[in-house]
């Protein structure tokens, strides 16, 4: 029978201050635990978005790369075409064909490349005005190295 009785409340102002502290305490603890939960939360969509911006990243670089691919073995076969086949057309002839067909070749390339980035954008939310900078230095780079290759064929099989 050893019962004690009832803890009486703060029998001092003093008590009754330090109660009242404690309690804002814990309170405090509690949505300091809530915040924690919070920002773990917000890092793991964080980390989580710049997962799938790195795998579109990826898919981009693969999608160019194939495209540049392709573009080179297309005019490597048609060239390899032109040069078994007696034409009787002039060499400004021949050069102005290439050429078209180098236009409708990078042009279908970019068209289809457009249509996968806006694809991806839509994706993964990615507004395509901010990423217009690097398509357009993409389609640049692209440029040059269709250029340069195309330049390069027509000086070995000798159209010019």
């Amino acid at each position: 029978m050893n019962k004690k009785p009832p803890s009486p409340g703060p029998r001092t102002n003093k008590e009754a201050v330090v109660a009242l502290m404690l309690g804002e305490i814990d309170t405090l603890l509690d949505k300091l635990g809530d915040l924690k939960a919070g920002i773990d939360s917000a890092t793991d969509k964080h980390l989580e978005t710049i997962k799938q911006l790195e795998e579109a990243s990826d898919a981009y670089h693969q999608a160019v790369l194939t495209a540049n691919l392709r573009s080179k073995n297309e005019m490597l076969a048609y060239l390899e075409t032109v040069s078994k086949t007696n034409v009787a057309s002039t060499a400004e002839e021949q050069r102005m064909v290439v050429q078209a067909l180098i236009r409708d070749a990078v042009s279908n390339e970019i068209i289809a490349l457009k249509k996968v980035l806006s694809e991806t954008s839509a994706n993964h939310q990615i507004p395509f005005k901010e990423r217009w900078g690097s398509l357009l230095l993409g389609c640049i780079i692209t440029a040059i190295i269709s250029s340069t290759i195309t330049v390069s064929l027509i000086k070995y099989v000798g159209l010019n």
